[in-house]
């Protein structure tokens, strides 16, 4: 059996490495932070389109805005709890699991939540076109 010889890294590859494995340490922490920033955000569309009539002025079209925003706002509260789910803690492939797990379970209620308000505004939007045409 032979020694490997090799280089050692230069310190750009140490930078980019360490800050690759600082990034995916940091992915869930930026899933909540994305999930709280959707909850304010459907929390005020959801608001403002309940008292601001001038919004939507179709009864329907407005339950089906309003419905969008506080789906949105219940999908990314639920996003932002904390993933449960059984881990072995001396095992670091279970870790690993259990991680990239919880990183897809919060992705995927983030992009509901923004789905779920994208289409409140498209809802708002096609009204709004609607109005300008017909006016014409």
């Amino acid at each position: 059996m032979t020694a490997q010889q090799g280089q050692q890294p230069t310190e750009e590859e140490i930078f980019y490495t360490t800050w690759g494995q600082e990034t995916v340490k940091n992915n869930i922490t930026l899933c909540n932070d994305i999930l709280k920033q959707l909850i304010t955000i459907s929390s005020a569309l959801l608001g403002v389109s309940m008292i601001y009539d001038h919004i939507v002025s179709s009864e329907t079209l407005k339950i089906f805005v309003l419905l969008s925003f506080f789906v949105s706002l219940i999908v990314a509260f639920i996003g932002l709890l904390p993933y449960e789910n059984k881990v072995r803690l001396d095992t670091p492939d279970d870790i690993k699991t259990h991680k990239r797990n919880a990183l897809k379970h919060k992705r995927q209620y983030l992009w509901v939540s923004a789905m779920t308000i994208v289409v409140g505004f498209t809802l708002i939007l096609g009204e709004l076109l609607i109005k300008t045409f017909d006016c014409h």
